[in-house]
């Protein structure tokens, strides 16, 4: 008889907030509702609470406490958490400006409940931030029996091995690229689900309280239109560039358009990545020659890879930085675009993988290079379909230089390169 899958164990909720009325009032509430709940009334208590409790799914945590804030809490909760311990951290709040609903996105927080406390709409977020935590849960013991399937497996070929010595090698090499194509495949479906889930929480989170009964200040539903459209174009922009990629990949021809001069499509770019850069201070340049040079070919996708280029640059650049966008022509001929920042350097182990869509030298969710590993992938692909190539290389005082070289006339694909350090 095949034994039932393991279940993953009831989960708590961890009510936090200073003051005392809110905690009972919720735990009543909640308790009342069939759910299993416990209270502290700040920051410290409730990481007690956590370390010694395993069970605790949901922590349900003011925003504004004396001491350590709740998005500081969060933050602390959640960096590093393993997904067989997963946890979800609603926050409460009686003003949700977009200053706090940012730092509840950027905490990775679940979700964001306005006060004054409606305990119905309460419930129902506990109820989907329970559901959410247990299926990471139960996700992370089933991939633990996958893994311990595996290494079972990995044990019985060893012993097979030692048997079929005359195709040693043979198999030793299809055994490696299986380990390693397992590795891309869960890194891969992590790395994609994350990527496609963070621009969603605003799309839901603040779409959400838009549709819900509580008036709100029309700077407010400013902000969270605002929040909503940047959400959505973001999301927008990674389909679009998988597509591209897709596209580009299976030989589909360019749609070009009519020649333009370089310094108007590189306004248009910057002008769309002005938002994200003026939000860490980081001050973009652009320098074309009188007169500019002019961009023959698909405009579109040639704007989609210097914007690729110039959002890893404005992520790679520290807080108040510059980012330099150039268009130049070179002596022999063509047009040079270039995207320059001053950060540190290129990511360990991006070169080798340098145009593989997805992938990333890191391919953890905290890594520090951020994003779906799509533009230098499609970069590359843009700067080939135009005959031209992608270059990469460390600038002389610190710092990267990404190019693409585009020539004259179309000619034969290159394949992108690196310049070496020296």
């Amino acid at each position: 008889m095949t034994p039932a899958p393991p279940q993953a164990p009831a989960l708590t909720i961890l009510v936090v907030d200073d003051e005392r009325p809110i905690v009972e009032l919720l735990l009543r509430a909640l308790t009342h509702r069939g759910f299993q709940v416990q209270g502290a009334d700040n920051a410290e208590a409730a990481k007690a609470h956590v370390r010694a409790d395993p069970s605790i799914g949901v922590v349900l945590s003011d925003v504004r406490m004396p001491g350590q804030t709740g998005l500081a809490l969060a933050e602390e909760l959640l960096r590093g958490r393993s997904e067989a311990e997963a946890l979800e951290v609603v926050l409460l709040t009686g003003g949700a400006t977009a200053d706090v609903a940012l730092g509840a996105l950027r905490a990775r927080t679940f979700d964001l409940v306005q006060k004054p406390l409606r305990l119905n709409e309460v419930a129902m977020v506990v109820e989907r931030a329970l559901a959410s935590s247990r299926q990471r849960r139960a996700r992370a013991i089933r991939d633990s029996e996958v893994e311990e399937h595996i290494r079972a497996a990995e044990a019985e070929r060893a012993r097979l091995f030692e048997r079929l010595s005359a195709s040693s090698a043979r198999l030793e090499d299809a055994n490696s690229a299986l380990a390693a194509s397992q590795r891309m495949r869960s890194d891969l479906l992590a790395v994609i689900s994350h990527e496609m889930r963070t621009p969603l929480i605003p799309i839901l989170g603040f779409s959400e309280i838009l549709a819900g009964d509580a008036p709100l200040p029309a700077a407010e539903v400013q902000d969270y239109g605002r929040l909503i459209h940047a959400g959505a174009d973001r999301l927008l922009s990674l389909i679009e560039g998988a597509l591209d990629i897709v596209a580009l990949a299976h030989g589909r021809g360019l749609v070009p358009g009519l020649p333009e001069p370089a310094e108007r499509l590189l306004g248009r770019v910057l002008a769309r990545h002005q938002p994200a850069a003026a939000a860490r201070g980081i001050r973009l340049a652009m320098q074309v020659p009188d007169p500019s040079p002019m961009l023959a070919g698909d405009l579109r996708l040639l704007a989609a890879a210097i914007g690729q280029l110039l959002d890893n640059a404005i992520k790679a650049s520290p807080d108040g930085g510059v980012v330099e966008v150039a268009a130049l022509a070179p002596p022999e001929g063509g047009v040079l675009l270039q995207v320059r920042d001053h950060g540190a350097g290129l990511p360990p182990g991006l070169l080798e993988q340098l145009g593989t869509p997805f992938l990333q030298a890191d391919m953890s969710l905290n890594r520090a290079w951020p994003g779906a590993g799509l533009g230098l992938a499609l970069a590359s692909r843009v700067a080939q379909a135009h005959g031209g190539r992608l270059r990469l290389q460390p600038a002389a005082d610190g710092g990267t230089e990404a190019r693409i070289e585009l020539p004259a006339k179309p000619g034969a694909a290159e394949r992108p390169s690196v310049a070496a350090k020296g």
